[in-house]
């Protein structure tokens, strides 16, 4: 393996996406973007690889809004009250209809949203303005 394709060297994206297709999708699509990804099923499962250790590089949290255990609003608020990661980005994926959470999200300096459903323009366009400086390759089938 190359140090380019090497999981510990590339930036790493944590999912947390409670539907096992949707966690897929964006897990495929930020493969196809160049980041690892660890996908997680809850926040809490995302809580937990973030202290692990384990991961390596992460420069953002994807996390859709409504979970069990710990929804991704909770999530958000854990890493903003957490001075080691306060100023890592947060992306909530959320439907149009979750407008309260987006609120709360707002109060906790939440780093932007994607719709649903998503979708590689709208997951390159947000990281677009995540990194600014970063190339990010063309969808190819």
């Amino acid at each position: 393996m190359s140090e380019d394709t090497n999981p510990e060297k590339l930036d790493t994206i944590i999912v947390a996406e409670d539907s096992p297709p949707n966690r897929k999708i964006l897990s495929h699509l930020l493969q196809k973007l160049g980041f690892n990804v660890v996908a997680c099923e809850h926040g809490q499962e995302a809580k937990d690889a973030l202290h692990s250790g384990e991961h390596h590089n992460v420069v953002a949290i994807i996390s859709d809004v409504m979970m069990p255990k710990m929804d991704g609003i909770q999530l958000l608020r854990h890493v903003r009250e957490d001075a080691t990661f306060k100023t890592l980005p947060v992306v909530l994926v959320t439907a149009v209809s979750e407008k309260d959470y987006i609120v709360q999200a707002r109060a906790l300096d939440v780093n932007g949203y994607i719709l649903k459903p998503v979708t590689f323009d709208r997951l390159t366009n947000k990281l677009k303005e995540l990194f600014p400086g970063r190339n990010f390759p063309k969808l190819t089938a």
